[in-house]
This record gives C-alpha cells, sequence and structure tokens, in this order.
C-alpha cells in the first residue's frame, strides 16, 4: 500500500533545490541582464527573459525562476516595486536566491528552511555554498 502522506515525515526530499546566483555586472554589458515578472493571481516574483551571454546567465538564473531571496531577505511576500528596489539597493551586483516555478509549497518551504541555515549552494566550487568575498570595483578614469 502506497501512501501520498509520506511528505509528512520531514524527510522528503525536494523535487526543486534552490540555487543562490550571484550576478556581478560588467563593463562589457548593460545591467545585468534579466527582466523582473510577476503575474496577477500568481504568487512570487519570477525570472523573465534572461539575455544570451549576460551576467545573468553566467550565475545561471534561467527563465522562469521563482525568486525566494535578494540579498539575503525574503521576498515571497513583496510587491514588485519593492524586489526592483532590493536588487538595485547594492550597486553593480545582487545575490538571487531562485527555485524552478514547478517547485510546490513544500520545496519553497524547505528552500527557506535551508537558506535561513545558510545551507544553499550556489553551483560553484565553494563546497559551503557561500561566495569568495571578492568585491570587482571598476573605475571610470
Amino acid at each position: 500500500m502506497t501512501s501520498k502522506t509520506a511528505a509528512t515525515n520531514g524527510t522528503t526530499t525536494p523535487k526543486y533545490e534552490a540555487r543562490l546566483c550571484h550576478v556581478v555586472k560588467r563593463p562589457d554589458f548593460d545591467g545585468y541582464g534579466f527582466n523582473l515578472h510577476a503575474e496577477k493571481g500568481r504568487p512570487g516574483q519570477y525570472i523573465g527573459k534572461v539575455d544570451d551571454g549576460s551576467p545573468a546567465e553566467s550565475a545561471g538564473l534561467r527563465q522562469g525562476d521563482r525568486i525566494i531571496e535578494v540579498n539575503g531577505q525574503n521576498i515571497t511576500t513583496e510587491t514588485h516595486k519593492k524586489v526592483v528596489e532590493l536588487i538595485k539597493a547594492v550597486p553593480n551586483e545582487t545575490r538571487l536566491l531562485v527555485i524552478d516555478p514547478r517547485a510546490d509549497a513544500n520545496d519553497l518551504k524547505m528552500a527557506l528552511a535551508k537558506a535561513a541555515a545558510g545551507m544553499v549552494s550556489n553551483g560553484t566550487s565553494n563546497s559551503n555554498g557561500t561566495s569568495n568575498g571578492h568585491h570587482h570595483e571598476t573605475s571610470n578614469g
């Protein structure tokens, strides 16, 4: 006999894992190279078009990704305007915690719990999922 309530035991593996995408502007590209998208009647903020060769593409953002956090702040209930402000709050870079748009409420809950515990991987060679702390600075001299 199979049961559909197996997910209540707390050890279920999520179907979709959150990804931390560190997007850094480059001198050869105007902006981050993605659009922020929201749909009426659908909660959340999503990644719209991702430009080819853009910093967003390099960071691993994919069209349709649901944004969970911006620079460490949970935005699941924030307005579109507020999310734009948070993305612009840090000049030349942003950290977006995203998850596949097909993720269900349980996946989202588990992703937020992992983020709160600092356990989200950014998919790069850093095994602890944190950034290397380097800041890219340019001058307009």
